[in-house]
């Protein structure tokens, strides 16, 4: 407890980071992976080999996005590093850790940046139910024109902290409904947007003791016409193939303890 509490008062991050909960989750991964080493070893593992068995079908080198970088966990840094001319590494928090990595790596940039768009505005004024329920799809990165992009295991995770913001604000449950789906086909409808090969691995179902729950359920409506199903991941790999439209298959079941 007093190293993540060294951690969360050294780890620079944005103050709506800190004030959502951002970066005490951050922390909180970090240190929940260094006690569940071995469950969470063959997640890690089959995730950074999927990163790379998609960075290799890349025609062009120029540039890799990494969406959720985190702690690095998951991510073959120094093999992308010496792939690509640059290597942006994406998060809303970017652990003492990361820094310490990519700091290793010329061509390796944290890059701080809320994907979803939301966090300023869930500071500000998080009763503005409107503002979050019409939200569009995010631009970051185009201009970039990256050749690989992976979002990696984060799209389940991108609605959590927001709704629970919005719950302290008194949001009814089909309010936090429509702003959990907004978000989810936010996120899928800019990766589609991104040049280049875009990559998706993403978990479909929690286990919480005997009951399962499917984090991705506001995705079957509205975004069943704009997913591909997986043609290529080995069924309970957790892990989709890469291509233009990335499709959320598999499963990632990488706790072993309660989220703290």
């Amino acid at each position: 407890m007093l190293a993540e509490l060294i951690e969360y008062c050294l780890t620079p991050c944005t103050p709506e980071a800190r004030r959502l909960g951002y970066l005490r989750e951050a922390v909180a991964i970090r240190a929940r992976a260094s006690r569940c080493r071995a469950a969470w070893r063959p997640h890690l593992e089959r995730s950074r080999a999927f990163i790379m068995q998609a960075a290799l079908q890349c025609h062009g080198h120029g540039t890799a996005l990494v969406i959720g970088s985190g702690a690095l966990l998951d991510i073959p840094l120094a093999e992308l590093s010496g792939m690509f001319d640059r290597v942006l590494l994406a998060d809303i928090v970017h652990p003492l850790s990361a820094r310490w990595q990519a700091r290793r790596f010329a061509n390796a940039r944290l890059v701080t940046v809320d994907v979803t768009g939301l966090a300023k505005h869930l500071v500000a004024n998080p009763s503005d139910f409107g503002a979050f329920a019409t939200k569009t799809s995010p631009s970051f990165f185009l201009e970039e024109r990256p050749d690989f992009t992976v979002s990696a295991n984060i799209l389940s995770q991108l609605p959590l902290l927001p709704l629970a913001r919005l719950k302290q604000t008194g949001c009814a449950p089909d309010e936090l409904a429509l702003v959990r789906s907004r978000i989810l086909t936010g996120h899928l409808e800019w990766l589609n947007r991104l040049p280049g090969l875009v990559s998706l691995i993403t978990d479909t179902q929690w286990r919480i003791g005997a009951a399962a729950e499917n984090p991705l359920s506001a995705l079957d409506a509205p975004c069943s016409t704009t997913l591909r199903p997986p043609h290529s991941a080995k069924p309970g790999s957790g892990i989709s193939p890469p291509g233009r439209k990335p499709p959320p298959t598999g499963t990632s079941p990488i706790g072993c303890e309660p989220a703290s």
